[in-house]
């Protein structure tokens, strides 16, 4: 068989004619506009991206490309460069446990995870690898050709075997509409998207959102503003956390063989422990309740010691269970909630108005710049959460299935959706621990798919089978009911509508995560000839 199902190929080396489809699906192309050709599609360049370009070739799989939408590489850490971003999980974690880094502190801020996410990238030799400014905006099966056709916003069209989404959860920022907005004329822009060109210095500024980002925010700014009101929603799990600054000899010392992985393995035992605080299992409800009573009682000592106001004061001690919506692990907000030049406002939003925002007990706040730190919407919305159309066997649309049920089996692969891996896919984030840990299994599960494809001789591609699919979403639903994050009596984005079933979040420990993952199960699929 020849190599003419595209005409011109990404990357090479080629594929080999048992890696290409048939003769007859072949001669299809040679009609239209040259599609690029390679084995493997990756979208997206985050850390996921990256991990998945890394072990592919670490397997000597070098025929893949890297889609970027944006016109650099990076991802989570490229896009969030508001003030005061940083990590809320320490590095010796927060990080690929095969690449080592001098990070100079505990908990690391965006410049310098950026900054080693370009180590990687360099390490790798991946930028070579990546065409950047390619919206993708459609995949489509080929049942003739058993291949993926991969539409881009540029008119570019790509085929390939296999495809690695690793398009982010995170990567779509969720802005509300609020009345009045389109009128305002001052500087609005969502966290993600920081204007960095908008001065700050003695501005009446106005943050809509009290999250982590609103949490990192503050404090951040407060110092440089005249006058800054945070538009506080719900109540938030405020937790200490113990950051600190690395001397060049500990960060040296720290990055040796032995010690970096015993550092790692303290960091992530202590993780792991944790989780027993979001389970409800029998024999760990005691100690469930004594770690959530710590943390109560330190919020309720330190809202006494900054939050002056009583009305206040009790709003924001949460009235739903801890870890039901994602902590705030912080020294620095509610000292900064505290400073003179800082006002909160509880009442909620009225309208936007041309000059700021009028609030639901009649205020009128001026402001020149107002910022949304409002999330993403992650598994709440499937137009948003799959930015593109994505069509399987049969004429299938997962965006439309998706609508429906998000189903998946391992949160990496879908029934109906041949050699199609998705990374960071659903119920398959933490609420404990370091998302690299998952998405490091998950890179590595997708690859090893893909390895037991190309090793099965007269076999195209691999398919979840749709019973085994079905008892594995039955599994995670049930095993969700038995989690603080499904009934710990609040909203969250990381359920569907903000309200319904948990879509994001994996009710699996870590350990348990890597080992069902740890091989592919081959029975688990149908093959394809």
């Amino acid at each position: 068989m020849p190599h003419s199902i595209c005409a011109s190929r990404v990357n090479a080396p080629m594929l080999t004619n048992a890696d290409t489809c048939s003769e007859e699906g072949a001669q299809l192309d040679r009609g239209d506009e040259d599609p690029r050709c390679c084995e493997t599609v990756i979208i997206g360049t985050g850390f996921s991206g990256l991990l998945a370009a890394i072990r592919l070739k670490q397997h000597g799989l070098d025929d893949f490309v890297l889609l970027e939408r944006n016109s650099e590489m990076g991802g989570t850490w490229r896009d969030n460069s508001y003030p005061g971003a940083e990590v809320d999980i320490p590095t010796g974690l927060y990080s690929l446990s095969f690449v080592p880094y001098p990070f100079t502190k505990r908990y690391a801020s965006q410049a310098e995870l950026l900054a080693y996410t370009h180590h990687i990238i360099r390490k790798f030799d991946l930028r070579a690898r990546t065409r950047t400014n390619q919206t993708v905006t459609g995949l489509t099966w080929d049942e003739n050709e058993c291949v993926w056709r991969i539409e881009v916003a540029s008119g570019e069209r790509y085929v390939a075997r296999f495809v690695i989404d690793t398009s982010g959860v995170l990567a779509n920022p969720r802005t509300p509409y609020i009345a009045g907005a389109e009128s305002f004329e001052g500087s609005a822009f969502h966290s993600a998207q920081w204007n960095h060109d908008v001065p700050l210095a003695g501005k009446r500024v106005g943050i809509i959102g009290s999250g982590c980002t609103a949490a990192q925010v503050v404090p951040a700014i407060a110092g440089q503003v005249g006058r800054l009101t945070l538009f506080m929603g719900r109540a938030q799990w405020v937790i200490p956390r113990s950051d600190r600054t690395y001397g060049r000899l500990e960060r040296f010392i720290t990055n040796l063989p032995g010690i970096r992985h015993v550092k790692r393995f303290l960091i992530f035992a202590y993780h792991e422990v944790r989780f027993v605080a979001f389970r409800r299992v029998r024999f760990t409800a005691a100690l469930s309740r004594f770690i959530k009573g710590l943390y109560a009682r330190h919020l309720e000592r330190n809202l006494e010691k900054y939050i002056a106001d009583d009305p206040l004061r009790r709003h924001m001690m949460p009235d739903y269970e801890l870890g039901c919506r994602r902590v705030i692990p912080t020294n620095t907000y509610l000292p900064a909630l505290a400073r003179e030049n800082v006002d909160v406002d509880i009442s909620g939003i009225e309208q936007i108005t041309p000059t700021g925002i009028r609030t639901r007990d009649g205020r009128d706040i001026p402001l020149d710049i107002i910022v949304y730190a409002t999330g993403f919407y992650a598994y709440t919305d499937m137009d948003k959460a799959l930015t593109f159309q994505v069509n399987g066997r049969g004429g299938r649309n997962l965006n439309a299935e998706w609508e429906e049920e998000i189903a998946s089996y391992q949160g990496i692969t879908v029934s109906g959706y041949p050699n199609y891996f998705k990374i960071n896919g659903p119920n398959t984030g933490t609420g404990h621990s370091s998302q690299i840990t998952y998405m490091q299994t998950m890179a590595s599960y997708a690859v090893k798919a893909i390895r037991a494809v190309k090793r099965k001789e007269g076999v195209r591609a691999l398919d979840a089978r749709s019973d085994v699919q079905r008892d594995y979403v039955a599994k995670v639903r049930e095993r969700l009911r038995s989690t603080v994050w499904q009934t710990g009596g609040c909203t969250a984005f990381y359920r569907k509508n903000m309200d319904g079933e948990v879509t994001s979040l994996s009710p699996e420990s870590v350990i348990h995560f890597i080992l069902t993952r740890w091989r592919v199960r081959l029975q688990d699929y149908q093959w394809i000839p």
